[in-house]
């Protein structure tokens, strides 16, 4: 195909191979008792929104950051939205994906939640 066709078909496959990231980690948390999901958008980038009952994201930030995974807290400079969203100033814990990322990359962070969870 063109070069145009083939950039259009080179995004399409990066979009989907991170979407299937993200559904990956959105289904694994979601398993998890005290994970409540946020950014619910049907069409979005391959980022999720999470905080934990009774649980600091600020610390689960710690957590999957000393098993050195990058998924920061906060509110993102989106104070207003954040509270909006019952998340106060704190806000929740960002975890997001991108063409480098594997399924083995997306198993960690579950696993590395479950494990905050259960300390």
């Amino acid at each position: 195909g063109t070069r145009r066709e083939r950039l259009r078909t080179s995004i399409a496959a990066a979009s989907a191979y991170e979407d299937a990231l993200r559904e990956r980690i959105e289904a694994g948390l979601a398993a998890l008792d005290a994970v409540t999901m946020h950014s619910r958008a049907g069409s979005r980038t391959p980022t999720l929104l999470a905080t934990f009952d009774g649980r600091d994201a600020a610390d689960a930030a710690q957590v999957v950051a000393e098993r050195g995974i990058n998924a920061p807290a906060g509110n993102f400079y989106a104070l207003e939205p954040s509270r909006r969203l019952g998340l106060g100033d704190a806000g929740g814990l960002r975890i997001g994906v991108a063409p480098y990322n594997t399924s083995d990359d997306a198993d960690r962070v579950i696993e590395a939640i479950a494990g905050f969870l259960a300390s």
